[in-house]
């Protein structure tokens, strides 16, 4: 899959089920020895009022949290589901 069929896509949290806008606007890291990639920072924007936003932090997301890629979106677990 290339970069240019995912960037469009929506992430969604499974876990609180919020959105963290699309790939576009995340940053990769990646393991300088093997070129893996090791996490997305995804915009983690939280609203402090009708309509308002708060400036942008960033929230570092596992790669190993991807639970899938859906067509429209990317869905992630951000902690264990209780069990």
């Amino acid at each position: 899959m290339l970069l240019s069929e995912i960037g469009n896509k929506e992430i969604v949290d499974l876990s609180t089920g919020c959105s963290h806008g699309e790939l576009w606007n995340a940053e990769l890291l990646f393991e300088k020895k093997s070129g893996k990639i090791k996490a997305v920072l995804v915009p983690s924007i939280q609203s402090t009022g009708l309509f308002q936003k708060a400036p942008e932090e960033l929230c570092q997301l596992p790669w190993n949290s991807i639970v899938i890629i859906g067509e429209d979106m990317i869905i992630f677990q951000s902690y264990p589901p209780n069990l």
